[in-house]
């Protein structure tokens, strides 16, 4: 009965893939978060929109009310630095998302080595079992050969 193929490293295999899925949901976080950043953006960015038509239409107004248009305006400034708040928080998790990225890549790499060794070391298996069975055979056929050969000889004598 012919031996089954064990990788010894089958343990560090699973526990460098575990960490590869890791730091995909790492990676996938962090997306997701940069995505509800900018979200939040826009819509800070429709506010300030908003605002400023609102301001317009009071300046078109007759009736010019000074303590409403300077409450607009404090609203306005503080809608403008939320987007800037916004933007310093988008380029941080960038710049934390491209180190993420650069670890994935890395536990990527550490698993596609120890793929690729499996992947050699199963091949090197089947080639040894390969080649015993063909040393195997031909040790049969020679048996075989010299058995016939010598059943021959002493009809020939």
């Amino acid at each position: 009965m012919a031996k089954r193929y064990v990788f010894r490293l089958e343990t560090l295999l699973r526990l460098r893939q575990q960490r590869e899925d890791e730091q995909k949901r790492v990676v996938a976080s962090r997306l997701r978060k940069i995505r509800a950043i900018e979200q939040q953006r826009q819509v800070l960015e429709v506010r300030i929109a908003e605002q400023v038509d609102a301001m317009r239409n009071l300046l078109i107004a007759d009736q010019m009310d000074v303590d409403q248009l300077r409450a607009g305006r404090s609203w306005t400034l503080r809608l403008r630095r939320g987007v800037l708040e916004a933007d310093g928080a988008i380029a941080a998790n960038r710049t934390i998302l491209a180190q993420e990225r650069a670890n994935l890549a890395n536990a990527r790499k550490n698993t596609k080595i120890l793929e690729r060794l499996k992947e050699r070391q199963r091949e090197a298996f089947f080639a040894e079992i390969e080649r015993q069975d063909r040393a195997e055979s031909d040790d049969m056929n020679v048996t075989r050969f010299a058995h016939a050969i010598l059943s021959e000889a002493p009809e020939r004598v």
